[in-house]
């Protein structure tokens, strides 16, 4: 059977989900309210009931302090209200009134200022840990569920992972901590393309350029690219090698770079001097300790080559593509 906190909570969700808000729980002494954190317009939003809930007031009373500021000129309805489709507990969608921060706090000052003064304090740290950090912890609920925390891990090696993020995050340690770090150096620029080898060697065995040649083939779902942003890969995407890995090499590779990352992090902050060439050594004992196999060196060089077939593949799927959606057109009857 359902409660009422149940269903708010679940409404709240879903209304959360539809807006494509951040939904962020509020905590005070015993009582615990969700509310939709809007990060574009940089506010707070939540109903009559969820103001009523948070200062422990009837819906009536908030209903008729909101009528009274709006008729005082305290605030202009059309700046601090707008109407959000929102599910309710019954499974059916309705428009409901919700209201931004301005509102929540000029209704609490009215009716418990005290509370009033702990919610804007919370909702400015929270939004601030938004909009400045990019995200908000919620300590107590992944301290109370392990399974959250695993999967926030998991989601933060992903972008530390992320190809623009890893290199970044190298140079960055290497500008501190490397001897010979010159950014614009040939042999930096070598080298940071070549640890990018190693980690794809590492998981799959071959280069960036070998995974391009050996997967992207145009008769593939998608030309075999397995990540990709819009609707279908771009012709960019189709010629980096870490868009073919799949779902457990992605999770290695992640693995693998919060490992490296850390121990560059580690020896920087530590103030070793560390040389490219050191640097590279330490990342072939990484994958030897974790045994992982280790690239040797280039036999031949693929990249122009895995370019070309990229493009010639990508050519091809895009015309099985068109053929596809002229099979899928009904012919007209005679």
């Amino acid at each position: 059977m359902k409660t009422p906190v149940k269903d708010a909570a679940s409404a709240a969700n879903a209304a959360a989900y539809q807006l494509e808000m951040e939904l962020v729980q509020f905590r005070l002494g015993d009582q615990s309210i969700q509310f939709n954190i809007d990060l574009t317009a940089e506010t707070v939003w939540a109903t009559q009931q969820q103001i009523a809930d948070l200062y422990e007031k009837s819906r009536p009373t908030i209903v008729g302090h909101v009528q009274n500021i709006f008729s005082e000129g305290e605030l202009v309805e059309a700046s601090v209200s707008q109407v959000f489709r929102q599910t309710a507990a019954d499974g059916k969608s309705y428009d409901v009134t919700h209201y931004n921060l301005d509102m929540i706090l000029s209704v609490g000052y009215r009716v418990s200022g005290p509370k009033a003064t702990k919610f804007r304090q919370w909702a400015t740290a929270t939004l601030r840990s938004y909009i400045v950090d990019g995200y908000a912890l919620n300590e107590r609920r992944l301290k109370d569920a392990p399974h959250n925390l695993a999967k926030l891990a998991a989601d933060v090696r992903a972008l530390r992972a992320d190809e623009k993020n890893i290199y970044a995050s190298v140079r960055d340690c290497f500008k501190v901590g490397s001897s010979d770090y010159d950014a614009q150096s040939p042999a930096c620029r070598s080298f940071y393309a070549r640890l990018q080898d190693k980690f794809h060697f590492a998981v799959t065995g071959k280069t960036a350029s070998q995974i391009i040649l050996d997967r992207a083939k145009h008769t593939e779902p998608n030309m075999g690219i397995q990540a990709f942003e819009g609707n279908r890969p771009t012709i960019d995407e189709a010629k980096i090698g870490k868009n073919y890995l799949d779902g457990e090499e992605l999770y290695r590779l992640h693995i693998l770079c919060e490992q490296f990352l850390l121990f560059v992090e580690s020896a920087a902050l530590r103030g070793r001097q560390l040389t490219m060439g050191q640097l590279e050594q330490k990342f072939d004992s990484l994958m030897v300790m974790s045994d992982y196999p280790v690239f040797q060196g280039y036999k031949d060089f693929l990249r122009e080559r895995a370019v070309k077939h990229a493009q010639a593949e990508y050519a091809r799927w895009l015309v099985r593509l068109k053929q596809d959606d002229v099979v899928r057109i009904p012919r007209a009857r005679s």
